[in-house]
């Protein structure tokens, strides 16, 4: 297992040092690999285009779906560079660096900072450059192949402070009262312990509490960061949000909305390919056809 794992990190290794270009154009490759072998991945995340975006004619959809598998495709070297990029480096691919900068200055020290980032493809890379700005934490669940496991890991922990599993809530939040920054992905269904039905692209979406409760327990404030791919280099978005811990409806609207209006601007810049509307409200049929659910 670590002679196929060093193996593994060494070719890795080997394609980070390509020139960007070329790796971009590979990264389209292996994007259009996946869109022609991924047949249940590319259904689901074109029925998830189709119900998010009814205004859109079929050729619109299509075009959305192949380019956000071209952009899967490229995130392989995008997480490369997460890994192995110099901050120099880094900073000089950020158009507006600077700015996001003087917005990080101003934050207030004595308030813990919950950044919230979305299931893009290139989102190794939003967790490393947040870092650029500020010392991050975050969570992420352990990935089903120890391989894949162990490189992740090593990825993120280079550049965080800490990486919490699903269960350590507790220390996240003592984290947060602290002062500290820690990044959380709020875009996925969860499942019903912890979340409730919000509106998300006109469609219920199981939306996960723990950014309403983390701002009542520990009176954080609550930042959405997200790259968009420019050519070979990225605007960075960064925006805080009116979600105060007052009105649990309200702050989970304010996300989703917030969610949706980036991903608007950019609809191949996302993980179309994940259930998202999986669970359902009581008494309403399943989003998804029978064919693209998942079989247990």
């Amino acid at each position: 297992m670590k002679f196929i794992e060093y193996s593994i990190y060494f070719l890795l290794k080997i394609l980070s040092v390509l020139p960007r270009k070329f790796k971009f154009l590979l990264g389209k490759f292996l994007g259009f690999i996946f869109f022609s072998l991924s047949r249940e991945r590319k259904e689901i995340a074109r029925w998830n285009l189709k119900k998010c975006f009814p205004e859109k004619d079929p050729t619109e959809i299509n075009s959305i779906l192949k380019a956000s598998f071209y952009r899967l495709g490229e995130s392989l070297f995008e997480f490369l560079d997460a890994f192995w990029m110099s901050d120099r480096k880094l900073k000089k691919l950020l158009l507006n660096f600077d700015d996001v900068q003087d917005a990080c200055s101003e934050m207030d020290d004595s308030r813990g900072k919950l950044l919230l980032f979305m299931h893009n493809p290139n989102l190794d890379l939003v967790v490393r450059a947040s870092s650029l700005f500020m010392p991050v934490s975050g969570m992420a669940r352990r990935q089903s192949n120890e391989i894949v496991d162990n490189l992740f890991k090593a990825s993120r922990e280079k550049f965080t402070e800490r990486i919490f599993n699903p269960r350590e809530i507790l220390e996240l939040m003592n984290f947060l009262k602290k002062g500290k920054a820690c990044l959380y992905a709020p875009d996925q269904d969860y499942g019903f312990k912890n979340s409730i039905f919000i509106d998300f692209f006109g469609n219920k979406a199981l939306t996960v509490k723990f950014p309403y409760i983390a701002v009542r327990r520990t009176n954080c404030d609550v930042y959405l960061f997200s790259l968009e791919k420019k050519d070979q280099k990225y605007f960075a978005d960064f925006k805080k949000l009116n979600v105060f811990g007052k009105n649990l409806k309200e702050d989970l609207r304010t996300i989703n909305f917030e969610i949706e209006e980036l991903i608007r601007k950019n609809p191949d810049n996302y993980l179309w390919s994940h259930r998202r509307f999986k669970n359902r409200p009581q008494g309403e049929e399943s989003f998804y056809p029978y064919n693209l659910l998942r079989k247990r």
